[in-house]
């Protein structure tokens, strides 16, 4: 739990699917002590031993802190990741769905490349054989070959969803066959949109000879390509669904999308409990 460190992509453990769950957990932690009266430094952020310090040292820069305070919000610019798998392989997914929705299915293909930013593809390309063929559900949420496979052969959730990440999915031998097909190679026009988005370019050979292609430069999500009001709602229903009852969790919906009409956060809160 080292701050959020991204050794486990490298070298195995789990502990990369609790990182956000964890920055939750902490900030619920924090409220509860700061209730019973635990104080922090003031200058918590920018003092001597501080966080930017700690973090940064001399490259701290902190004008950035109050730059355009009360001026430009973050809050718009929030991506919400529509499948639980791996950001890097979203663009790819979004991609075969499109396809898929216009027609294309498994049996049509005879090869595909995914091109991807050259960063990632340690993470999502390579080495080929092990991503072509992930070890577990955990190591296909990581996998550029898999994922493709997954979002034409898949479907639930918001085109992806936690069935098909489990280790009996991994090693389903029809993903297995259609992942072998994925190519995955660096893209120029995907390195030139780099760092803002994790972009993707699908090229597929099918088996009548013709190539379809489909470019996504915006990860489905963020504010180039916003989730819907409807599209949030069903991944919170279906993520809450796995816990409380179906009913309760469109309570909450409810509650929280007319939350500036709520007088008393208790009858959020109550279920959220």
């Amino acid at each position: 739990m080292g701050s959020g460190i991204l050794e486990a992509n490298r070298t195995g453990g789990t502990v990369k699917r609790i990182h956000c769950g964890w920055a939750a957990h902490a900030a619920v932690t924090a409220a509860g002590l700061a209730r019973t009266g635990i104080t922090g430094p003031p200058t918590a952020l920018e003092g001597r031993f501080g966080f930017l310090q700690a973090f940064c040292g001399d490259r701290v820069d902190l004008d950035a802190l109050t730059a355009g305070l009360d001026e430009h919000w973050e809050l718009p610019g929030i991506f919400f990741k529509p499948y639980p798998c791996n950001h890097f392989t979203h663009a790819g997914i979004y991609a075969v769905l499109r396809m898929r929705a216009r027609g294309l299915g498994p049996a049509d293909i005879d090869g595909i490349e995914l091109g991807a930013l050259a960063p990632v593809l340690r993470t999502i390309g390579e080495p080929h054989e092990e991503k072509a063929r992930p070890k577990s559900g955990y190591h296909a949420a990581f996998s550029g070959p898999y994922t493709v496979a997954a979002a034409l052969l898949g479907g639930g959730g918001l085109g992806v969803f936690h069935e098909d990440f489990t280790d009996e999915a991994a090693a389903d031998p029809g993903r297995l066959a259609l992942a072998a097909k994925v190519r995955c190679v660096p893209h120029a026009r995907c390195d030139e949109i780099f760092t803002h988005q994790f972009p993707a370019v699908l090229r597929v050979r099918t088996r009548s000879g013709s190539v379809l292609e489909e470019r996504v430069d915006a990860n489905r999500g963020g504010p180039g390509n916003p989730l819907s009001v409807e599209e949030l709602a069903t991944k919170f229903r279906l993520n809450a669904s796995r816990r409380a009852p179906a009913e309760r969790a469109d309570a909450i919906i409810e509650l929280t999308y007319g939350l500036a009409e709520v007088n008393d956060l208790r009858s959020l809160t109550s279920l959220l409990a």
